[in-house]
């Protein structure tokens, strides 16, 4: 059931169309219930005496306390869960921007109808598996006051999860309230690296640049263990932060890195060893930037890996023949495989729903809600102890929570390779 707080954008399709999605889509479930027929002794409570009193006490009954456990299937993998909650209320705020002004707000209005129609599928898929949720939905427009203002709201306070904000200003403000009153809070796209208060109930899906950073030298690690490593900066916000972080990373994990910033197009015969393979990681979204500096790379016939950002797979005019031949892997914090069944089957009936193909948010959506939803029904209220430090597949993220810096974060991150013309998660 969805409770819309305020008048949300009419999703095209009808009723008809969204159930038939929702069956299609049921061609497997993450998690079932194996077994809740016999008691099991969870807790026994006994009191320690001192050795005096040892043959008194054990004249006396012992205390037990028994609960019937339910063995639950999740993703392949037997749990003895405790009796949790069967309906769930879960707060859904975004700036939907439903009063959009500006160019900037009707595009980020864009991107949460997006994901807001990923979500409204996966409720269909959930509420069919036996899932009772009722989903709240709230426009804060990006304004900390009325973020305030919904966070006031009495009904609040009975909430199961709360879903959002966005920014980080705004995430530390739900998370403080998730802390008052012991609600679990999801981040769905901020990426922190800490947070003001820490809060062992507050998740992070989008992995941050210290993840990303972490996964790439792992990676090289892994893969290129005695290979030089080159970092290139084209010194723009984006690569600024990702070159400090690519600095204290490379440190901690104690291999040698040489950091260059805007370095001459010419010079990078001058760079590039003759005698060993390179690793170079071009910080850079510019195509301009990112194009040049291939062919400049290509031109000095070193052995050379390039490591890169998924936003380069949007350039225009790509050549992936260039780009295998070049040894170009991309970092991603999510993937669509378009040659997956699942995903096939998701796009088709999204298409039916929405008359419009998924866009990366309506997969983001789809997923997160997916994830939740499951972990809900297989663990309830208990969840938070059964999730952490295990990975769980989905059609574009994966979801793989470790707690550190005062917060659970996705530490999952795609390196993609170019084979065979088509990028392929390196395994």
């Amino acid at each position: 059931m969805t409770l819309v707080q305020n008048r949300l954008p009419r999703l095209s399709g009808n009723n008809v169309l969204a159930l038939f999605s929702a069956l299609v889509l049921l061609s497997c479930n993450a998690f079932k219930v194996v077994s809740n027929d016999e008691p099991v002794v969870v807790n026994e409570k006994t009191t320690e005496k001192k050795e005096e009193s040892e043959k008194k006490e054990a004249d006396e009954p012992v205390v037990t306390e028994k609960k019937e456990l339910i063995t639950v299937d999740f993703f392949g993998e037997e749990f003895q869960v405790e009796p949790h909650k069967t309906e769930f209320k879960v707060a859904l705020i975004l700036p939907f921007h439903y009063d959009a002004e500006t160019a900037r707000e009707r595009r980020t209005s864009d991107y949460m109808l997006a994901y807001y129609q990923g979500v409204k599928l996966a409720l269909n898929n959930l509420d069919l598996n036996g899932l009772k949720m009722k989903l709240f939905v709230f426009d804060d427009e990006n304004n900390l006051t009325e973020l305030s203002s919904i966070l006031r709201k009495s009904s609040m306070k009975s909430m199961d999860v709360i879903i959002g904000s966005v920014g980080e200003k705004q995430i530390n403000m739900v998370s403080e309230y998730g802390i008052k009153h012991d609600i679990p809070v999801v981040s769905p796209f901020t990426t922190l690296d800490s947070v003001a208060s820490p809060n062992p109930k507050l998740y992070c899906p989008t992995p941050s640049n210290a993840d990303k950073t972490e996964g790439v030298i792992s990676f090289v690690n892994e893969s290129y263990p005695t290979n030089s490593v080159i970092v290139v900066s084209d010194e723009s916000a984006y690569s600024s932060a990702m070159k400090e972080s690519y600095k204290q990373a490379f440190e901690e994990a104690k291999r040698t890195a040489v950091v260059y910033e805007q370095p001459s197009y010419n010079s990078w015969g001058n760079i590039l060893s003759k005698d060993e393979p390179t690793v170079v990681i071009l910080l850079s979204r510019n195509p301009t930037t990112v194009s040049t500096t291939l062919s400049k790379i290509y031109q000095t016939k070193r052995d050379v890996v390039v490591i890169g950002d998924y936003s380069w797979s949007n350039f225009q005019d790509n050549d992936y023949k260039f780009w295998d031949k070049m040894k170009v892997h991309l970092v991603a914090s999510d993937f669509v495989n378009d040659t997956a069944a699942s995903v096939k089957n998701f796009r088709t009936n999204f298409r039916l729903v929405n008359r419009t193909d998924p866009s990366v948010y309506a997969y983001i959506g789809y997923d997160q809600f997916m994830f939740m939803g499951e972990f809900l029904m297989a663990f309830g209220e208990h969840f938070p102890g059964y999730i952490l430090d295990r990975e769980f597949r989905y059609l574009s993220s994966n979801f793989h929570y470790t707690y550190s810096n005062g917060l659970n974060r996705n530490t999952n991150v795609f390196i993609l390779k170019f084979e065979d013309f088509e990028l392929k998660p390196v395994e």
